[in-house]
């Protein structure tokens, strides 16, 4: 699978799924985050579900600094939010744990799970929107293998 992040914005459930594929470098991640910020319907206050299942990002620690900084010098990225991490990978764990930790004074709840209905109910999304939630990251895994 070629390496992609795409992303879906969903402004009336005040939600922002981003799907993860192939080998990522830092800069792609830099550069998504960017990018998603200058979207019209984008809100940084809008909870995320970052689905990083089928991704292996490439990265340092100073990478993760650099991410916190890019966060909290960016209004257009800096907002009181819930994001939850979806993996099967215990490296995004560590990593997520190292973020979690950087990223102090900034408002954002980060937890990392293994499931998409605990993701679901961690960015305070209602059980109804579990089938919408699962169809937009299926349509953006399917969108990532046909490109």
């Amino acid at each position: 699978m070629k390496s992609c992040i795409s992303y879906k914005i969903i402004p009336e459930k005040k939600l922002v799924l981003e799907y993860f594929c192939g080998n990522l470098v830092w800069d792609d991640l830099i550069n998504n985050k960017k990018k998603l910020a200058l979207e019209k319907n984008y809100n940084p206050t809008f909870n995320i579900i970052d689905d990083v299942r089928d991704a292996f990002v490439v990265y340092k620690e100073e990478n993760i600094v650099e991410f916190v900084e890019l966060l909290r010098n960016n209004s257009e990225l800096y907002g009181i939010r819930k994001t939850a991490i979806l993996t099967d990978k215990p490296n995004h764990l560590i990593n997520s744990v190292i973020l979690d930790s950087l990223k102090k004074d900034l408002p954002i709840n980060l937890k990392t799970v293994s499931a998409l209905l605990t993701a679901t109910k961690w960015v305070n999304a209602s059980p109804s929107d579990f089938k919408l939630i699962k169809d937009s990251l299926t349509e953006l895994k399917n969108k990532a293998q046909n490109l």
